[in-house]
């Protein structure tokens, strides 16, 4: 390396700001899991996805099947047992960050509930200062 490379390269460590290294970028949008289907993986089909349809089945198979009544309200009942997973799986409750889902989200304000606080209490000066 010459001379001149040397200072082209110094150039470009020192920014325009006058901040010195490497300029740094986080994506917004890495996840390190392997989508399926819907934007779902295998492990999250399984668990939310799978059992909503098994209920719904065994809803669809509960008598009477003459009854166009009892048939839309079975249908509703379809509709909302596989749609509430599907709506936690996939929602994203953070608006900027892609990679945060409602069920990450639920998870961690719940481990946060349960973790011991501690706060700090400024003690009482006993004396006359």
């Amino acid at each position: 390396m010459d001379q001149e490379q040397v200072k082209q390269a110094l150039l470009e460590m020192i920014d325009s700001n006058g901040k010195r290294g490497r300029k740094w970028f986080f994506p917004k949008n890495v996840d390190n899991q392997y989508k399926i289907l819907a934007n779902m993986t295998l492990k999250e089909i399984l668990i939310y996805i799978f059992p909503a349809f098994l209920i719904s089945v065994g809803i669809g198979f509960i008598p009477p099947y003459n009854s166009w009544v009892f048939w839309f309200i079975k249908a509703i009942f379809i509709v909302f047992i596989i749609v509430i997973p599907v709506v936690y799986v996939n929602y994203r409750p953070v608006k900027f960050r892609d990679n945060i889902r409602s069920k990450d989200f639920v998870k961690e304000f719940l481990d946060y509930r349960k973790k011991k606080k501690m706060y700090f209490v400024k003690p009482k000066n006993t004396f006359l200062d």
